[in-house]
């Protein structure tokens, strides 16, 4: 049994359809569901340079950074807020977490430092360029990851998961 399971979400129906399968792999009143949310930084800055120059030009646009971390973070609290509700009424323990960085990365780093017993996400299903182009977050978690990795292949016909 497992019991610490993480699931990584960005936002997508896509990764939402992990849920799913996170649930029948718990036990209800006995496992948690780690909800991760990773927000990339933004085009290679890493935040030490950022925080080195608190408001930067990107896209032609002042930014200030700590204006767009409070912004992200609100944001993301929502959503992951929104999803706790609906694991915690299918009767399991959700623990949402944000992270900024590498997606693939922090799924990782997450999941071992928290002691999670299963990674459990969802693939995008890009193939050819799309995948070379835009990398796979799964494929590096699934390489990468010291613990074991179920991906499930989101089904673009499934819409909105429950």
């Amino acid at each position: 049994m497992y019991q610490r399971i993480l699931v990584p979400l960005d936002g997508s129906a896509f990764a939402e359809q992990a849920l799913r399968h996170a649930q029948r792999l718990a036990q209800p009143g006995q496992s948690e569901i780690h909800l991760l949310s990773v927000a990339p930084l933004l085009e290679d800055q890493s935040l030490a340079a950022v925080d080195l120059y608190p408001v930067y030009v990107y896209r032609d646009y002042l930014v200030d950074h700590n204006v767009e971390m409070e912004r992200i973070t609100t944001e993301l609290q929502g959503y992951l807020e929104q999803i706790s509700a609906r694991v915690k009424q299918a009767g399991f323990q959700a623990t949402p977490v944000i992270r900024f960085g590498q997606p693939a990365d922090e799924i990782i780093t997450y999941a071992a430092k928290s002691g999670c017993d299963v990674i459990v996400m969802s693939t995008h299903g890009r193939s050819g360029i799309g995948r070379w182009v835009y990398g796979s977050v799964a494929d590096k978690v699934l390489r990468s990851s010291a613990i074991p990795v179920l991906l499930v292949r989101a089904q673009e016909a499934a819409g909105k998961p429950r």
